[in-house]
């Protein structure tokens, strides 16, 4: 197992209290430390224009602690219930939340965050701030939604990767089969891209582009992405589909039933649309299953 811990970002808001417990979860699984974060950020404080109480800062980190306890709580609840022994520490840095979770993702081997967070009154882990980490962040960074876990454990035990070809995409792929054999979960790999968008680029009538050759055509992108991942999984359950629809439309549905989803954090533009970033942070906004963005 990595050596390296898990990194949880935290602001009092629920959805960063699902993202703790998912987190811990994850922790479990891997065998790994959990450490839970919270930032507080001077910055937006002093560039106020509201004259600041005095005790207000005190107040702020008073605030943070009590957020970080309440967070500690809840993943120490999941550790136990489970009946595992895995570290949990509590961090709190005096920074903007994104310099900080930038860091700390540096020596950490997942980021973890709730998909919206509370207002900027501590942390402010918005939705600006996973979707800004998406392409920082040192590791893979996962985002998950204040869901019900009674919910997604009632889904097929699958994970779904978006694949459209591109450096991004390869390495979406080698997390994604990583993610399934750490589960021990059936893994379909997904490759869409919508006809109508190449016509409309290439100004072409879409009877002169016929769908069976550009199916040929996407079907030697994706097996030659998944190559050689076969041999190192060999036990791994792996289904493709291509699917002649819009990439975040596909992604979308079928995480509707999985229990991750992976995506790259960038794709290539062009004839396949493929997972560009605007795919990626579509996903992060609509998925309703923990989405996992795979970094370099």
């Amino acid at each position: 197992m990595d050596s390296n811990p898990i990194v949880v970002g935290v602001d009092g808001s629920e959805t960063a209290l699902a993202a703790v417990r998912w987190a811990a979860r994850e922790a479990i699984l891997r065998g790994a430390r959990l450490k839970i974060l919270c930032c507080v950020d001077y910055d937006m404080i002093t560039l106020s224009d509201y004259p600041i109480p005095e005790d207000y800062i005190h107040l702020l980190r008073e605030r943070a602690t009590k957020d970080l306890a309440e967070a500690s709580a809840q993943a120490l609840a999941v550790v136990v219930g489970a009946g595992s022994d895995i570290g949990i520490e509590t961090k709190m840095l005096l920074c903007e939340p994104r310099a900080g979770l930038q860091t700390l993702s540096e020596s950490a081997q997942l980021l973890v965050l709730g998909a919206h967070g509370a207002t900027r009154r501590v942390s402010g882990l918005l939705g600006s701030v996973a979707d800004a980490l998406s392409t920082r962040a040192s590791c893979p960074i996962a985002v998950v939604r204040e869901q019900p876990e009674a919910i997604l454990d009632a889904r097929p035990n699958t994970v779904v990767v978006g694949i459209d070809g591109s450096p991004c995409s390869r390495q979406a792929v080698e997390v994604a089969y990583e993610e399934a054999s750490i589960r021990n979960a059936k893994l379909i790999a997904i490759h869409a891209w919508h006809l109508r968008k190449v016509h409309s680029v290439f100004k072409t009538d879409h009877t002169k582009l016929a769908w069976e050759e550009a199916r040929t055509a996407e079907e030697a992108v994706l097996a030659e992405t998944l190559a050689g991942h076969r041999e190192q999984y060999p036990d791994l359950e792996v289904s493709q589909q291509i699917l002649n629809c819009d990439p975040v439309a596909a992604l979308r549905d079928a995480a509707g039933n999985a229990g991750l989803l992976v995506v790259g954090s960038r794709g290539r533009r062009g004839f396949t649309a493929g997972l560009l970033g605007s795919t990626s942070r579509a996903l992060l906004h609509s998925a309703t299953c923990p989405v996992l963005i795979a970094r370099p």
